[in-house]
């Protein structure tokens, strides 16, 4: 009898301390009370290794790792527990053997498990276990085979097709008999139904209904067997297919204040007016189409089971009443080639064309952008832009149906990263920021420093700026500047219309510059309110010259925005009147187009926006600004100095005007007294220029005269070390003269004595003219540090 591991250590505990009472004694008989005994300690068992053996093997139980610790001779006990039942050679020997069992494929490998315990003569060892793992070797009882009748299929109809019973299989090892059957389906006839692998023809099937045949394959090993089906699906025979589908990208919308992109919730849009091009996998171009506005695309007549590619084009193209061209490119790539014929970025998707028209072949460029992660591929950003352009050209289609867009390249790339002001290697990516020059819009797009990819205000900004150039007239000097700092009237007035505009074409006022997607230095303006408490409010401020312009366009009603004229007649200024204006592009020739074109109540509602931000309205209102008398102020930034006229009239008799410029918000930060040029600044802020406006009667040369009226004092700084440059104390007045915007002639050398400039002109022929002053000791690095923030001239002129 066996007895279980329960009772035996119940037995085993009361052995044990039978022994240690019987080894401590107890004072009775024969006790001396002062020696100790020794007990005997228990055996160890090791039944040995697992094993793994085949059916049949004669199998070796191995206990002669256990060991007693007093050195006494073991006896030993071998029994079984687990497995089908076998007999032992002696069951109390150190290492008997067994025949495995015969185990078959239905069972599969079959364990058993011996214990072995060992005694010294005295005490019994806590039991050890071994398993022997026996393995099936096709041997003894037979082992059933497993059918396997090939892979659905998806035929034409009249075509040869093979069934394959190929991967049916014994683990005996024992050669098969097969029997295929039809189960269902148009019945046609097998070449050999007992072979591994039969043939037979395809049904013709009715257009648009294809048959499903079902076969079962049957095989015997001579002892069992097994089956399975196989479903063949007949279609009508093509001779070309077509492919169809929708094409679309991920859109990244800004993290809430514009900090960062929310990356783990892209939007799909889909690929408006982009060339698709269907082409084989081995590049040849086979057909080409433009997807649609919900970014549907179709090919038909294509060779069926045809590996093909489907590429899309991140270009706009399109002709007709109206027309456009829109490429982005790789700037860094390729860089022996002219910019705009270096590489386009498209994406390629790869199917097969099957054998039955495709209606949902439907692909994705994605972002490339898990949400801690940048090394991807960023597929989509291509598209993005070009959308956002789109966006902003259908805005402009929606009051003008005949215009033309002159080609516009964007240049983008994942190594076009934010440097500082300076020299920039465009081919190797270096931006000062992404920006607009007639060569085109070039993109920030290093993920470590500033993204602007999915920025879509920047992008409608940047092409502001290409529609004030081509379809109107900037005459913004441009360079470095701050929301809100005062700036030229040109530069404001550019600025804060391409931002507008940006707003309007996208239909939401908040603008968002995100910085790089997972960074928090980002900010936004929301042009739909008045941003402007903390700087001057006026015409030198793009933020009033944003806010004036989106609110004629939107339709909310906040206060003093009551009412809209729409895009149409901003449009029409921007095209006509700004454009053909004689002085330099401003709030004032963008206000004095607009009015006259409007009814009495827009032109009411223009007026008091212009109020609003302090331009005056009064009956002689015109481009030149004339009627403005509100100097701007502000509590927190220097009220406006030397500002007003905006134009001051030159006569051509030799009448002296005078006038003074300053240097007041140069690098001027809110909170700072620090007006000085510094290395991320430009010189192109509010008072450091002064206009003039000349009617030359008769054409010919005239001689313009600037002389500092007083001259700056001496300055008391410490001479130069040698080696270093000069120190200039003297004043440094520069003449350009314009036309139409357009500068043709200046002077900006010292002629004669310092603090003076002597200008003879070529000869001007008669008409109107500009003339812009500036003192460059302003913007000069080697000024001393005590040249005054404020300059006067007199200024003259005569032939």
């Amino acid at each position: 009898m066996t007895m279980d591991w329960f009772e035996y250590s119940k037995k085993l505990s009361t052995l044990l301390l039978a022994l240690t009472l019987a080894a401590c004694g107890g004072g009775g008989e024969g006790d001396d009370g002062g020696n100790t005994g020794t007990g005997n300690a228990a055996p160890t068992a090791n039944a040995g290794a697992d094993q793994s053996v085949n059916e049949f093997d004669v199998v070796t139980l191995d206990g002669s790792l256990s060991a007693d610790t007093d050195g006494d001779s073991l006896t030993y006990s071998w029994t079984q527990t687990v497995g089908t039942s076998v007999t032992l050679s002696d069951r109390n020997v150190q290492m008997p053997t067994f025949d495995a069992p015969d185990v078959t494929a239905a069972t599969s490998s079959e364990v058993l498990r011996f214990e072995l315990t060992v005694n010294d003569g005295s005490v019994n060892s806590i039991a050890n276990s071994v398993d022997i793992t026996v393995n099936d070797a096709g041997l003894g009882a037979n082992s059933p085979p497993t059918a396997n009748a090939g892979s659905d299929q998806t035929v034409m109809e009249l075509t040869l097709v093979t069934l394959d019973g190929s991967g049916s299989s014994d683990p005996d090892g024992t050669p098969l008999n097969y029997v295929w059957s039809q189960v269902s389906g148009p019945s046609v006839t097998l070449s050999d139904a007992q072979a591994e692998m039969p043939t037979f023809t395809a049904p013709d099937v009715p257009t648009n209904s294809p048959a499903t045949l079902v076969f079962e394959v049957s095989v015997d090993d001579g002892a069992d067997s097994d089956a399975d089906t196989v479903s063949i699906v007949v279609m009508e025979t093509l001779s070309q297919v077509s492919i169809s589908g929708i094409l679309r990208f991920e859109h990244v919308n800004p993290n809430p204040n514009c900090n960062g992109l929310s990356l783990a919730n892209p939007e799909q849009r889909p690929m408006r007016g982009v060339p698709v091009e269907l082409r084989t996998a081995a590049g040849v171009l086979l057909d080409t189409t433009t997807s649609g506005e919900d970014g549907s695309y179709a090919f038909a007549n294509v060779d069926p089971q045809l590996d093909i590619v489907i590429r899309a084009r991140a270009e706009l193209q399109r002709s007709g009443p109206v027309s456009w061209d829109v490429q982005v490119r790789d700037n860094t790539s390729n860089t022996s080639l002219p910019r705009n014929q270096r590489p386009m970025y498209v994406i390629d998707f790869a199917m097969n064309s099957g054998t039955s028209n495709v209606t949902d072949a439907d692909f994705l460029a994605v972002t490339g952008w898990p949400t801690a992660e940048f090394d991807n591929v960023r597929a989509a950003a291509p598209f993005a832009m070009l959308d956002y352009v789109r966006q902003a050209m259908d805005m402009v289609v929606a009051v003008d149906p005949v215009v033309t867009f002159p080609a516009l390249e964007i240049y983008w790339s994942v190594n076009n990263t934010l440097i500082a002001q300076g020299n920039s290697d465009i081919d190797a990516g270096e931006l000062t920021s992404t920006f607009y020059t007639s060569s085109g819009l070039y993109i920030l797009g290093d993920s470590g420093t500033d993204t602007d990819d999915y920025d879509d205000h920047v992008i409608v900004h940047e092409w502001g700026h290409y529609f004030e150039d081509i379809f109107s007239r900037s005459d913004s000097m441009g360079g470095s500047h701050y929301i809100g700092e005062p700036l030229d009237p040109r530069l404001a007035f550019g600025e804060g219309f391409a931002s507008a505009l940006a707003g309007i074409a996208l239909q939401e006022p908040l603008y968002c510059d995100t910085s790089a997607p997972l960074l928090t230095n980002g900010f936004g303006v929301d042009w739909e309110f008045d941003n402007t408490p903390v700087t001057l409010v006026g015409w030198m401020n793009e933020l009033n010259v944003g806010t004036f312009i989106y609110d004629l366009w939107d339709t909310n009603n906040d206060g003093a925005d009551n009412s809209s004229i729409g895009f149409g007649p901003i449009y029409e200024t921007m095209v006509g009147p700004q454009a053909a204006t004689t002085p330099f592009t401003s709030v004032f020739t963008f206000a004095a187009g607009l009015r006259p074109q409007l009814s009495s109540a827009d032109r009411a509602f223009v007026d008091a926006q212009l109020n609003r931000i302090n331009v005056d309205t009064p009956g002689n209102f015109d481009e030149w600004g004339g009627g403005q008398t509100t100097v701007p102020t502000s509590g927190t930034f220097p009220a406006g100095r030397d500002v007003l006229p905006y134009y001051t009239t030159l006569p051509t008799n030799g009448q002296v005007e005078r006038v003074c410029l300053n240097d007041d918000y140069l690098n001027y930060s809110i909170g700072s007294t620090d007006y000085e040029l510094g290395p991320d600044d430009s010189p192109n802020k509010f008072g450091l220029f002064r206009h003039f406006r000349i009617t030359v009667p008769v054409a010919a040369s005239y001689t313009i005269t600037a002389t500092a009226s007083p001259a700056p004092p001496p300055t008391t700084d410490p001479p130069p070390a040698q080696g270093e440059p000069e120190i200039r104390d003297r004043s440094d007045p520069d003449l350009f003269l314009h036309r139409s915007g357009q500068w043709f002639a200046f002077a900006s050398g010292v002629s004669g004595a310092a603090d003076s400039e002597v200008f003879v002109t070529p000869t001007l022929a008669a008409g109107e003219y500009i003339m812009r002053l500036q003192d460059w000791r302003f913007v000069d690095d080697q000024a001393s540090s005590d040249y005054p923030t404020q300059t006067c001239f007199d200024v003259s002129m005569s032939p």
